[in-house]
């Protein structure tokens, strides 16, 4: 055999092995996938190995992730780096929250639900709830009311949508109207192109989260205001003020 020809055949061999090499990556011989293929009928959804187990298969997209994109536990698509970076932020605000214990900031959790209402997992201090209603994971929670606070007391709201439905259909906010607002010209005002907080409306507003989707949590914390009397909080997203998901903060010494 020549030279030239142990050339060519050492060539063509590199690319096969280079093709080989390919082949195997992109099967996730050297990267295994973090999710697997479940069949659900006609298709199939991909369900990452750390899925939450209250999340329903057909929750979880019928599409893999692109490169450099992950599934999280509740189903949703999104950037690895912009994940791993909300992990970390989560558990920084968890250690701060912990060595915040003593602060005296009241925290109220709440749930924002695809019944258009604010609920919480149990009644707590000054807070008054209504009737039940089950979720879509099987959950019970109460149906919040009002909130009693004293003036200047420090207030943590921290809200958490719990939802089956696209984020652009149905996503939560907790937004506080100051004294005399009209709550029903507000959220008729509001809409997507404003973020659901209309123009000019920050003047009626004491305080306000961002918008939530599933699995997303938002929080403010504020000081009461000095003055006593009824303040209505509203979610401004399109329709769930009329649904109900209103309620409000009494303050009263």
């Amino acid at each position: 055999m020549t030279c030239k020809n142990k050339l060519k055949y050492l060539f063509l061999l590199a690319v096969l092995i280079a093709a080989g090499f390919a082949l195997a990556d992109s099967l996730g011989f050297f990267n295994p996938k973090p999710y697997t293929a479940v069949n659900h009928g006609s298709h199939n959804h991909y369900v990452p190995d750390n899925r939450d187990p209250g999340v329903g298969i057909n929750r979880f997209p019928m599409e893999k992730p692109g490169p450099g994109e992950m599934i999280t536990p509740t189903g949703q698509i999104v950037r690895t780096t912009e994940w791993k970076q909300q992990q970390q932020n989560m558990a920084s605000e968890s250690s701060e929250n912990l060595n915040s214990a003593g602060d005296n900031i009241r925290t109220i959790d709440l749930i924002g639900t695809d019944q258009m209402k604010f609920v919480v997992q149990e009644t707590g201090e000054r807070l008054t709830a209504g009737s039940s209603i089950k979720t879509f994971n099987g959950k019970s929670y109460l149906m919040l009311n009002q909130i009693q606070a004293k003036p200047g007391e420090q207030l943590r709201i921290r809200l958490t949508t719990l939802s089956q439905i696209q984020p652009e259909m149905m996503s939560h906010n907790w937004v506080l109207l100051d004294q005399g607002v009209d709550a029903q010209a507000f959220v008729n005002a509001a809409n997507r192109e404003n973020d659901y907080i209309p123009p000019g409306g920050e003047k009626d507003i004491i305080i306000n989260t961002g918008l939530a989707a599933d699995g997303e949590t938002v929080e403010i914390t504020f000081s009461v205001p000095e003055e006593p009397g009824q303040y209505e909080y509203v979610c401004s997203f399109m329709a769930h003020f009329a649904a109900g998901m209103r309620g409000q903060l009494i303050v009263q010494s």
